[in-house]
């Protein structure tokens, strides 16, 4: 299980995708090896990973990665329905991103930001991993050259924050 491959899985998703958003997400999936770990020189495609002779990384579910994703993504829809993450919140990191200056702590502020008016009946930190999570797809929608930069960050925050949430995801 890995944070990496769900949040791959949730960027594939995403409604509304422009051909540059597409490329984007396409690279950063060629950029993820066999073990769901970002890599800097361009790793494996999720394809030819499942095509290696050992397969998949034992410890690394892919249908399971790509069902928790896409659950988390109909609740993103949801939330975009809601109106729930503010364009300036989006604009605010893409600047820190631009000045190199975002940080994992700024990264939460902005999800603690835009967790006010969250639905009644939604677990704070399943509502706080979807924000997380749209966040990197705003980020990457409004200019797809930041999307690595904010997915970097975005995986490193969720590591930090809710895998243990997501692994109890994985055992449900």
């Amino acid at each position: 299980m890995t944070v990496e491959r769900i949040l791959l899985a949730f960027l594939e998703q995403q409604k509304d995708q422009s051909p540059d958003y597409k490329e984007a997400v396409k690279s950063l999936v060629q950029n993820v090896d066999k073990d769901g770990h970002l890599e800097a020189d361009g790793g494996l495609s999720f394809k030819e990973c499942l095509m290696t002779d050992s397969g998949s990384h034992p410890g690394v579910d892919e249908e399971l990665c790509r069902r928790i994703g896409a659950q988390l993504a109909e609740l993103g829809d949801l939330f975009e329905k809601e109106a729930l993450i503010k364009q300036e919140v989006v604009e605010g990191l893409v600047n820190q991103i631009l000045d190199k200056s975002l940080t994992e702590a700024r990264f939460q502020e902005a999800v603690q930001s835009s967790l006010c008016k969250i639905p009644a009946g939604i677990e704070q930190e399943k509502a706080s991993l979807v924000v997380a999570m749209m966040l990197t797809s705003k980020i990457g929608k409004s200019i797809p050259s930041l999307l690595q930069s904010c997915f970097t960050t975005a995986v490193s925050f969720i590591q930090d924050n809710y895998n243990a949430y997501i692994e109890g995801m994985a055992e449900e």
